[in-house]
């Protein structure tokens, strides 16, 4: 079986005198990538990194990323990789829980990482002396995926060169063919779900083009200007990104998003602007995407209830559903694709189903509905409410740029259901216009009974909206 390293290494010689990686201050080849790779690993070990050690990457898109990454897994050591959204304590919390090396990152962040070695990506692409590949296994662990901690602490998922290479392999059955001329744009985080898929993409002999900062404006210029083909991105960014579009781009050729639910409204505004180039997939940090694929296809579908849900199954995963009488199941899943367990904490049950705590089920045709996250279930007076449902329903007003609803303890009913909603620039929008459109579409418990009107929403490092947070609104 093939492993993460030797897909690394092919890489670097098939595609040696093709663009890699495209920086503000030129192109690197993958010969140039390969050879960068090498001296990071090098400098890794000199620091006393030995296989099976762990390395915090906490960069911003920058196009070193790519040469830390690869020095890591030609190492063979462990990419956990947490961006640069967390703040310092959080990282230097995921740092101490998985006893890392060292935290690669930029000066400025290092000086706040009281305890931590750290070390800058410009000190490691200097180099240091030389280097031999350690021998490789299918079953070595190459990363840790840590959880965004939305509620309770982060947990790291265990990451095998196995599961990483199914990841990547059903990535490349789910896409237009990749390969050299191929560009990526990385807006997303390349430290979640934007890294993830870019990486099947660099495999393929892609090259990358990672942007620090999101701007739409600035981002299509990008696109333009550099003949970009593929667009990994979360649906909030994906919809500002939609929203700030004149046509787009006929480079493009893939816009993949995933990470978290996107609501119908923001998935039609974005079709009508893209085309067909639209690709959901559905994953979680312990269980790799893609678990489920909506194709460009499928989004061109003229049946809503094919195109609210997240896709079929691919190939090498089952989905099962653990039915309840009378409401939504547990999602479960089981492929090469899930972790081996989290670090320091609970193994992979033995037949290798894992409950991913979704609410949903499955459809006649195979396609996987999602309903709503089971430690998000709103109980009132003994009635479910799935907050994606009420959501959807206010997304839908022209007034509404974004939404999130929750439920909130109440002494009457257990619980009451609260919406948090932004008004879109120059609408106006009150609490009897939003009970309005819920007593056209909704039962009378799933309305919200509190609403507060906020100019923003929090967003964990992933791109998700922090619910956690807003408990303390009410």
């Amino acid at each position: 079986m093939t492993t993460l390293a030797e897909l690394v290494s092919t890489a670097h010689r098939d595609f040696a005198d093709h663009p890699a990686v495209l920086g503000e201050h030129g192109v690197t080849t993958f010969a140039g990538l390969g050879a960068q790779a090498r001296s990071v690993a090098a400098a890794l070990a000199g620091l006393g990194a030995r296989p099976g050690d762990r390395v915090v990457l906490a960069l911003d898109n920058r196009p070193e990323v790519l040469a830390v990454e690869h020095g890591i897994w030609l190492g063979g050591f462990v990419r956990v990789a947490v961006g640069t959204r967390p703040h310092a304590r959080e990282i230097a919390g995921i740092a101490a829980d998985c006893a890392a090396t060292v935290v690669v990152c930029a000066a400025e962040l290092a000086a706040r990482l009281d305890g931590q070695r750290t070390c800058t990506p410009e000190s490691l692409l200097r180099g240091g002396g030389a280097f031999r590949e350690p021998p490789r296994s299918p079953d070595d662990l190459v990363a840790l995926m840590y959880t965004s901690g939305s509620s309770g602490q982060p947990k790291g998922a265990r990451v095998t060169s196995a599961a990483w290479v199914a990841m990547v392999t059903a990535m490349w059955a789910a896409l237009p063919p990749i390969g050299p001329g191929d560009v990526v744009l990385h807006v997303a985080p390349m430290s979640h779900f934007g890294g993830s898929v870019g990486s099947a993409y660099t495999l393929a002999g892609a090259a990358a083009l990672p942007l620090p900062r999101f701007d739409p404006e600035s981002t299509w210029d990008t696109v333009r200007a550099n003949g970009v083909t593929a667009i990994p991105l979360v649906p909030t960014i994906l919809d500002r990104l939609v929203t700030a579009s004149a046509p787009a781009p006929a480079s493009l050729r893939a816009v993949v998003y995933g990470g978290a639910p996107i609501q119908p409204a923001a998935q039609r505004r974005a079709r009508a602007v893209l085309g067909d180039v639209l690709y959901q997939f559905y994953g979680l940090s312990e269980a790799l995407a893609p678990l489920t694929v909506l194709s460009a296809a499928d989004h061109a579908s003229p049946d809503p209830h094919r195109t609210a849900s997240v896709g079929r199954p691919v190939d090498s995963v089952e989905v099962s559903v653990v039915d309840t009488p009378g409401e939504d199941g547990e999602i479960r899943v089981r492929g090469p694709q899930i972790m081996s367990g989290y670090w320091n904490g609970a193994e992979t049950p033995a037949d290798g189903w894992f409950a991913t705590g979704d609410l949903g089920f499955l459809d006649e045709d195979g396609y996987l509905h999602l309903t709503g996250r089971r430690s998000e279930l709103i109980v009132t007076g003994g009635f479910n409410v799935h907050p994606a449902e009420v959501e959807n329903v206010l997304a839908e007003l022209d007034a509404v740029a974004a939404v999130a609803v929750l439920g909130v303890p109440d002494e009457r009913w257990g619980e009451t259901v609260a919406a948090v909603v932004v008004v879109e620039d120059g609408y106006e929008l009150s609490e009897m216009d939003i009970q309005r459109a819920c007593a056209e579409r909704l039962a009378g418990y799933k309305k919200p009974r509190r609403i507060v009107f906020a100019d923003r929403l929090p967003l964990t490092s992933t791109g998700k909206i922090a619910k956690q947070p807003l408990r303390s609104w009410f």
